[in-house]
Formats: structure tokens, C-alpha cells, sequence
């Protein structure tokens, strides 16, 4: 049998098909690995004096190895070949634990050391080991960038990343009195101390990427600002590195709020002040952000080509200072009022040639009513959450479409939305009568319906002048709905508050564009301006 490492070494990883066949036979060759799994779990549960076995509830990348085209691949065991937990990985995370609560004098600072060890003092009296999964859980994952700071404008161009993690793995660790804490009369209150400590730092999360939902094994605050938000999804479908597979992907919420959070700040700070800030939240490479998410799902259906897939749970938001979580919890509660999340993000969702398109997002406790005074109030509080941070100041110029070189060629590169008082425009669409999506009995003959679709979207595909330019049939208007390669400058979402009727939120970007000014122009006569 070929374990992933010495199938990895003999893989080909020289073009992007190549990449990804090669990252699928290492899948392949861990799912195979299913005794050796049950040998290390046998040996952790002979060797350890005690064990704990945790489950995660997405995804894990610790590790690794940054290699083939700056592909990062998770650490392999150098002996047994599979993805694992290095016992200095879980050390670290421990130390960091352990020295919080000596710092709130819940324990000593030397009772740390004497348990852990200490260059000065030696060795402590608990010995963590490596840990392992019990059962196969590698499969290829996908980071994929959708928009990028470049040449001082952030550009979309969308650069997919197939890498490999660990996929809710159950993993099993095991510690060890060692030869110092063997003979103390603390030895079991010792491993008992460290376990407890290990299962704080694991909720709070180990390995790379933590703070895009990443190494978590339950979603609890762990950082000293959080708050934590019920939600539902309806989608035609959120996928990773497989088209098959739908799930809600942690790591596109992220990537949703930090488009939004783009979207407020280059309209209130220059560019140089908006990219301070934005790493401050989110991080960027050497420099580790104030914010971190985490996502439980508490219900799943995965749909069908005919029916839309639909989770709910619960989104924490967490951030290390009040101004920092305000200001991201801000940026949520806007977006989910603006937009989906993933695919057909900008849409409703609704039935279109021959397929779901669309999604329906939502905060069932917090959605507004189709109300100009409740509107305006979130858009001031969103605005007051970010210059509590940094005062306003004159933004630097944000063209929505620019010329690049690529190859030789010059290419229209879109690049992102700003929310300014010159560039944007957002308008409340009652539409009495839209049905929500479980109110839908066959999207397949309803959902392209008006009732469906509401007003916003009924308008935008009402006219080749609106809808998004189709290469195929070579009708419709990029410059107000989009293209491939090119979103659209029009968002619009259905919103369904309890107590009122629904309605639609249309926002349009680059407004004082002729044709988008035409769209707005058409809008039904009883929609309400909100922004600016």
C-alpha cells in the first residue's frame, strides 16, 4: 500500500490539471489508510496515561509543507505518510492556553512551567504525543480569491488554490506522565489540568487559517469581544474544490464580508488608511488579524438539482478589540441585507434557463422592514462603527472598470464596488406577494414566476438593456448586468421580515453610469431611495 506522502512524492505538479489529479490520488491513497489508522489509534490508547478524543466541526490544515506552486499541503507523518497533529503544534497551542490562565491568577506562572517544562527548569510532567485521525479524512479543498488589492485598486480576478486539509476529522490525543511526573502525587490532577487546557485551546482553534473557521472543534468566543448570530441559507449551491459536493463554506462568508468591508472603506479613507485597517481585521501574511469567524451548522438539506440546498446554525463574529467587532458586526448586518453569499450571490433566489440561480441569506431575528428610517439608521450605524476607528477622510478615486496588460494584451479588469455618496445608489422595492422559498412547491414551474422573482430582478430581466450579457445567445448588457469575467453592477436580495410585507433591496454601483442610470429610472415608482 502507498500511503499519501510516497504517492505525493511521485505525483507531477507542473500545470493546474496536473495539480489537481495529484491532489486527488493523495485523497485517494488516505482513504485507503484505514488500518493504519486503527494500529496509531491502538498505540496512542496502549502508550498514553490518558487520552481525549476530539471532533472538528469543519475543516483542518495544520501544517506544512508550502511547495509546488506555492501549493500548501498539510503535514505528513514522516514514517506512517498521513496528515496528523505534530505534538509541538498541540504544545503550542497549550502553552498559549495555560499562560491565560495564569494571567487572569487562576494558576501560577511556575505551576505552568512545572507541568509543561521550561528551558531553565527542564522537562514538566506531562508529555503530550502526536496526534492522529482514527479514520481517513483528507480530501481537496479550494481557496479561491475573488478580489485583490493590485497596482492600488482592488481588481476581481478570481485565482482558484486546490490544497489539501483535513475534513471534520475525529482525532485522538494522547498524554503521557513523563519520567519527572510519573512519581508525583499530582500526576493524575496533572493530566487532568493539561486535558482541560487542551480542550480550551481547541475551541478557540489550532493550525492555519483559524480565523476563516478553520481548526475549530466547537464555535465559542475565545477572543475578549464576541457575539454569535442565528442564520438561514437557501442557495443553488455552495461548492468547493468539487461541484458536487455542496456545503456552507466558512472561508466564502469570510470572503463576502471582506468585499463588503471593502465596499464601506474605500468610500470613507484613501486607500492607504483603507488597506491599514482591512489588514488590522482581516490579517495578511506575517501579521495576524483582530477578527476571527467561526460557523455551526445545525441543519442540513442538500437539495437537488430541482430544490435549493438550505443550512441554518450559528455565525460567531469574535475580534480582539470592541471597535474592531463592532465594526465587523456592522459590516455583517449590512451585508446579509444586501446580498447572498458564494454563487449567485447578487440574486434572489429564483429559477433561470433551466436551473436555481441565487441565494437567500438571512438574520431571522434582525431583518429590517421595508422602512426608510430603519434603513438609514443601519447605514449610519455601519458608517459611525468604522470612523470610530479611523476619522473620514477624502477617498482616493475608484474607477469600476480599468485596463490591464496580460500576456500582451490589453483586458477590462472590473474592479470593486464602492459605497460612496457618488458611486452608489440602494432602493427599497416593496413587493407585496413574493413568496419565500419554502413556499415554493416546484421551482422548476414557479420559480422564474413574478412572485418569485420579485420586482428588482423581474425589472433587470425584463429588457436586454438590463439583464447580464449572455456570450452565447449575445444579448444582454454588461455594462448594467455583467458578464462572464465581469460582474454585475446591480445586487439585489429579497428580504422577508416577520411582521411586514417583503421587499427587495437593489443596489447599484457605478450609478451615474447612462445605462445603470437607466435601470434605476425604471425602478416601480413606490420604491424608496435609502443611500445616499
Amino acid at each position: 500500500m502507498v500511503n499519501p506522502l510516497q504517492e505525493l512524492n511521485s505525483k507531477n505538479f507542473e500545470t493546474d490539471q496536473d495539480r489537481n489529479q495529484s491532489l486527488e490520488s493523495v485523497a485517494n491513497a488516505e482513504g485507503k489508510c484505514g488500518k493504519v489508522y486503527q494500529q496509531l489509534t491502538q498505540k496512542t490508547e496502549n502508550l498514553a496515561d490518558e487520552t481525549l478524543k476530539v471532533t472538528f466541526s469543519w475543516r483542518v490544515r495544520v501544517g506544512g509543507m508550502r511547495g509546488f506552486q506555492e501549493l500548501l499541503l498539510p503535514v505528513f507523518h514522516p514514517v506512517y505518510g498521513v496528515p496528523y497533529i505534530p505534538s509541538s503544534s498541540l504544545k503550542g497551542a497549550l502553552l498559549a492556553q495555560a499562560k491565560k490562565h495564569a494571567k487572569n491568577e487562576e494558576i501560577s506562572l511556575a505551576e505552568v512551567k512545572r507541568i509543561l517544562g521550561d528551558i531553565d527548569q527542564g522537562i514538566g510532567t506531562v508529555q503530550i504525543l502526536d496526534a492522529f485521525p482514527t479514520e481517513p479524512c483528507l480530501s481537496v479543498d479550494m481557496a479561491n480569491p475573488q478580489w485583490s488589492w493590485k497596482d492600488n485598486q482592488v481588481q476581481y480576478n478570481p485565482v482558484p488554490h486546490p490544497l489539501l486539509s483535513m475534513e471534520e476529522p475525529e482525532i485522538l490525543i494522547g498524554l503521557v506522565s513523563t519520567s519527572r511526573g510519573r512519581y508525583q502525587q499530582q500526576k493524575n490532577d496533572d493530566l487532568q489540568t493539561v486535558k482541560g487546557w487542551l480542550k480550551q485551546a481547541l475551541h478557540a482553534g489550532i493550525g492555519s487559517r483559524v480565523s476563516a473557521g478553520y481548526g475549530r472543534t466547537t464555535v465559542k468566543g475565545n477572543l475578549p469581544h464576541s457575539s454569535t448570530h442565528h442564520f438561514q441559507f437557501y442557495s443553488q449551491g455552495m461548492f468547493g474544490a468539487s461541484n458536487q459536493d455542496k456545503t456552507f463554506r466558512p472561508v466564502a462568508l469570510r470572503g463576502i464580508l471582506r468585499y463588503w468591508f471593502r465596499a464601506i472603506a474605500l468610500g470613507l479613507y484613501n486607500n492607504q488608511t483603507a488597506q491599514e485597517f482591512e489588514n488590522e481585521l482581516f490579517g495578511q501574511l506575517s501579521q495576524e488579524g483582530s477578527f476571527r469567524l467561526g460557523v455551526e451548522l445545525t441543519e442540513e438539506d442538500m437539495g437537488n438539482r430541482n430544490n435549493p440546498y438550505f443550512c441554518q446554525g450559528n455565525i460567531l463574529i469574535e475580534a480582539k478589540t470592541e471597535k474592531h467587532h463592532k465594526a465587523i458586526e456592522q459590516t455583517l448586518l449590512l451585508a446579509s441585507h444586501l446580498g447572498g453569499i458564494g454563487r449567485g450571490s447578487r440574486r434572489p433566489l429564483h429559477w433561470n434557463n433551466g436551473r436555481l440561480r441565487g441565494c437567500l441569506w438571512k438574520f431571522p431575528d434582525q431583518i429590517l422592514p421595508c422602512d426608510e428610517v430603519e434603513w438609514s439608521e443601519l447605514i449610519e450605524d455601519t458608517l459611525d462603527s468604522f470612523k470610530a476607528v479611523y476619522s473620514a477622510q477624502p477617498p482616493d478615486h475608484h474607477p469600476l472598470i480599468i485596463d490591464v496588460q496580460e500576456k500582451g494584451k490589453t483586458v477590462k479588469r472590473r474592479c470593486q464596488d464602492v459605497l460612496n455618496n457618488n458611486d452608489a445608489i440602494i432602493y427599497l422595492v416593496p413587493s407585496p406577494g413574493l413568496k419565500y422559498p419554502e413556499a415554493v412547491n416546484n421551482w422548476n414551474s414557479e420559480g422564474h414566476q413574478h412572485k418569485v422573482i420579485g420586482q428588482g430582478l423581474g425589472l433587470l430581466y425584463s429588457s436586454d438593456h438590463y439583464k447580464g450579457y449572455n456570450n452565447f445567445t449575445r444579448r444582454g448588457n454588461k455594462n448594467v448586468g455583467g458578464k462572464l469575467g465581469i460582474p454585475s453592477y446591480v445586487w439585489i436580495q429579497s428580504n422577508f421580515p416577520d411582521d411586514d410585507d417583503p421587499y427587495q433591496v437593489v443596489s447599484v454601483f457605478g450609478a451615474g453610469h447612462p445605462q445603470r442610470d437607466r435601470f434605476i429610472q425604471a425602478l416601480p415608482n413606490d420604491s424608496i431611495q435609502v443611500y445616499p
